[in-house]
């Protein structure tokens, strides 16, 4: 067997007739038929139940189908590495996220782009959102999976959205609000937060003070400012306070014994999101950003 013998069996498997998958392999409906046999003789199993009017795939060839496809895929990918090592691209990116980020398939996304062009060496850089947006202006890092601003604006930076992410209210066990399904805002009001960033910063450049204004109608009472998503979920479940986490930073503490996460909703019973991107500075000529964001697309990365 070939690989063009499995392509033209998926052509079939798909169309469920020889001659529009003859069509669409640019081949005669015979050849396409021999093809086929051939296919079944090397095998050793008919892959179709076949005759004048009708065409089916056996038990068999629903199996060879999706072996086939894995097969034809890895030929397509194995394929494109070759031509990226011939190309012999090389380079350095940095490559920021925010913190809590690495609880997400971001490590997927870092290895598959790395046996794509594993000639470009990629350094890694952990902070909170805007740090990662100064990091950005003044050379600190290429690009930053980030957060996108909710009231801030950078003219200065370009952005590409990746996803959304649901917001997570999470609180210590045997809170009042504990045992509800769904949060708003407005139930929060009266509670003490514990946020993520940076000691130091005025209260109007955190974004969380803005997010429980804008949707809750109040500012929070801020006791506790945190860099690390470990010691906001630690003081949290020591009863200091709340926290509102996006979802990819609680992914692995929603069944913990000393925390409790419930989803955050809005009045119209929607999902309170915050929308996640990928950003870098408009006159970064790393050309090894352009092979970032053209792997992004070609996968689909959304988190």
């Amino acid at each position: 067997m070939n690989l063009k013998q499995m392509e033209y069996f998926v052509a079939v498997a798909e169309c469920l007739n020889f001659t529009r998958a003859a069509k669409k392999c640019f081949i005669s409906q015979t050849a396409m038929t021999l093809q086929i046999q051939s296919l079944e003789a090397k095998i050793g199993v008919p892959l179709f139940f076949r005759d004048k009017h009708h065409v089916e795939l056996t038990a068999a060839g629903k199996v060879y189908l999706n072996e086939a496809k894995a097969i034809l895929a890895r030929t397509e990918e194995a394929a494109k590495l070759a031509r990226t090592a011939a190309e012999g691209f090389s380079g350095n990116i940095s490559i920021g996220f925010i913190r809590g980020y690495e609880q997400s398939r971001f490590s997927e996304t870092l290895r598959g782009f790395h046996e794509t062009y594993p000639n470009i060496s990629i350094q890694l850089v952990r902070d909170n959102m805007s740090a990662l947006y100064s990091l950005l202006g003044d050379g600190g890092c290429d690009v930053a999976f980030n957060l996108s601003p909710y009231f801030q604006s950078y003219p200065e930076l370009q952005h590409r959205f990746l996803s959304r992410f649901p917001l997570m209210a999470v609180l210590y066990p045997g809170h009042p609000l504990a045992e509800k399904k769904r949060l708003q805002y407005c139930e929060l009001a009266r509670e003490d937060f514990i946020i993520m960033q940076p000691k130091g910063r005025p209260n109007d450049e955190a974004e969380e003070v803005m997010l429980c204004y804008n949707r809750g109608g109040f500012v929070p009472n801020i006791v506790s400012r945190e860099k690390e998503v470990q010691t906001v979920l630690l003081a949290v479940s020591a009863g200091l306070g709340v926290a509102i986490l996006p979802e990819y930073a609680v992914r692995y503490f929603q069944s913990a014994q000393n925390l409790v996460v419930v989803p955050m909703y809005k009045e119209d019973k929607t999902e309170e999101e915050l929308d996640f991107e990928i950003s870098w500075h408009r006159q970064n000529e790393n050309p090894a950003i352009e092979k970032l964001l053209q792997w992004i697309d070609e996968h689909n990365i959304s988190e």
